[in-house]
């Protein structure tokens, strides 16, 4: 029975995730530690293109975070050309223990869009190998006839 590899880059496992999300704000508790998503994003409607959109935050939930400070690429990207819209780094802890789950919230700024379509936001290790993907739809407005 063949044994099933994990994804590497540069000799290091791949985090993985279960989701990524891009969210209007990430509300965490000071009491309890739990974390409350506002405003889930699936799609985005904008009065005119080019448009500026965000700031935003994404919220990614992590496993198999190997400790040395892994960097994970949050990116935006245009799903039929694959072009980045958007990115950024966020570097994980270096104590960070791969049996446990760790939480990333990271903010967005705000960037420019030129186009609708369908786009995917996603988590990538090291920039390269994709964690986990989110599709949000952008919408402008509609032309009548």
């Amino acid at each position: 029975m063949a044994k099933s590899k994990r994804k590497r880059s540069g000799g290091i496992e791949s985090p993985t995730s279960d989701c990524v999300l891009l969210c209007d704000d990430v509300l965490v508790s000071q009491g309890k530690h739990k974390h409350t998503l506002a405003g889930l994003i699936g799609t985005i409607l904008v009065p005119a293109f080019p448009a500026i959109i965000g700031g935003y935050v994404a919220y990614v939930r992590l496993s198999n975070v190997y400790s040395g400070g892994q960097k994970v690429t949050l990116r935006l990207s245009l799903a039929s050309t694959d072009d980045t819209i958007m990115e950024t780094v966020s570097v994980l802890p270096k104590e960070s223990d791969p049996l446990g789950v760790y939480t990333l919230i990271a903010p967005i700024p705000a960037f420019v869009v030129h186009e609708p379509g369908r786009y995917l936001f996603g988590a990538y290790h090291n920039g390269v190998v994709p964690i986990a993907t989110s599709p949000i739809l952008l919408q402008g407005p509609t032309e009548e006839k």
